[in-house]
């Protein structure tokens, strides 16, 4: 490690981390495109090289310096240790992108990242009482500890201080799509990807590992009242802290051959699979950004999504909102968005608008202002400074 200078210090951990695909993603993004921080401050990345990591460091090591670890996220009986590691990289500043992620000995300030209040919001969403209550203390305790705390959304970061009312400062640093990802596809993926996956001809397609506050069931009911020849693909992880409901609910109404599940899909053909498809469904009853309905829109799919605060605003008037728990509108808003027409057609190119000026460089340089401002002391952010959804 070259500790010449001081500098922002990045827990880039959570890549090495199974199954966190949206946490890392949005760690890695962020902070490969940081910028805004002056040469005077190096940006160091701390990392556990020796785990599978779940998406490529080489990117980052050209923008940063990598600090490698065997210290675990959640390895409390090293937290002295992590500490030292922390003040041997000149840490003025560390960002951890995660509330539960914050060193228990830290020697320099901390900006946490709150992505959500879903736990907070419903005892199922958490898993149970007790998972609830130890994740509220332990969240908790991180943000009031925060010199700042940051949310991917406007109405995430209202949400995150109805609960945790103690936090001093919040800033709004959104997350971003890469769309030039989704524009790169070519038939020959397209076709690779439906044999893979074994994908229907035409089929709706939702993403997100299956947990609670998902609300695929809807989805599910919706497909009973729509025409044979739509099918449904749910891409997203069976989470063993909660047993999904979708697979009895398929049998019941008898969907086998119209539902199907992909607990797995790399994320290399996520954009074959989204061109795949005929329309994107988000039916969540809580999230804290929504970044699916971003990639299917920079895919230039028709989104139909829950009609909640967080997704109108990153949705942004490119999508069908729905109350979350009706499945007859469901149904209705996703045949119009399989079937097409002008109103379907005028919501994909804003989509596609929307997609476009939602790069990982507006966060990445939003952020990098932040801890700058941390690490000089100098932190004044406000609910929606700096980062507003624009």
């Amino acid at each position: 490690m070259n500790a010449d200078r001081p500098a922002v210090l990045i827990d880039a951990r959570v890549n090495g981390m199974p199954g966190a695909y949206g946490l890392a993603r949005s760690a890695m993004m962020l902070a490969g495109h940081l910028s805004g921080v002056p040469a005077d401050l190096a940006v160091r990345v701390l990392v556990n090289p020796a785990r599978t990591q779940l998406f490529p460091l080489a990117g980052l090591a050209a923008k940063a310096e990598l600090i490698g670890t065997d210290i675990t996220l959640g390895a409390v009986h090293r937290a002295a240790e992590l500490a030292r590691l922390i003040r041997a990289a000149r840490a003025a500043v560390l960002w951890a992108p995660y509330p539960m992620f914050v060193p228990p000995i830290c020697p320099c300030p901390v900006v946490v990242t709150a992505h959500d209040a879903t736990i907070e919001a419903d005892r199922a969403f958490a898993g149970g009482r007790y998972r609830q209550l130890g994740f509220k203390i332990v969240t908790g305790a991180a943000l009031r500890r925060a010199s700042a705390v940051t949310t991917p959304t406007t109405a995430s970061s209202f949400q995150v201080r109805q609960h945790y009312p103690a936090i001093r400062h919040v800033a709004v640093i959104p997350n971003g799509v890469d769309a030039v990802r989704f524009h790169a596809v070519t038939e020959r993926d397209v076709a690779a990807a439906r044999r893979r996956y074994d994908l229907p001809a035409r089929f709706v397609l939702a993403v997100g590992a299956h947990r609670p506050h998902k609300n695929y069931e809807i989805l599910i009911r919706a497909m009973s009242l729509l025409p044979g020849e739509v099918s449904l693909v749910i891409a997203g992880c069976l989470d063993p802290a909660f047993k999904s409901p979708a697979p009895a609910l398929i049998a019941l109404l008898g969907l086998g051959a119209r539902v199907r599940l992909v607990p797995f899909l790399a994320d290399e053909h996520l954009p074959s699979v989204y061109a795949a498809a005929s329309a994107f469904a988000l039916p969540s009853l809580a999230e804290g950004f929504g970044l699916p309905a971003l990639e299917a829109m920079a895919a230039a799919l028709p989104v139909v999504a829950s009609d909640i605060p967080v997704l109108r605003e990153v949705c942004a008037g490119a999508a069908a909102l729905v109350p979350p728990a009706d499945p007859a509108a469901w149904a209705a808003a996703l045949a119009e968005a399989v079937r097409g027409g002008p109103a379907v057609t005028r919501r994909v190119r804003l989509g596609a608008a929307v997609a476009a000026a939602a790069t990982w460089d507006r966060g990445g340089r939003a952020l990098g202002e932040l801890l700058t401002s941390v690490a000089a002391g100098r932190s004044r952010c406000r609910v929606g400074a700096r980062a507003a959804l624009r």
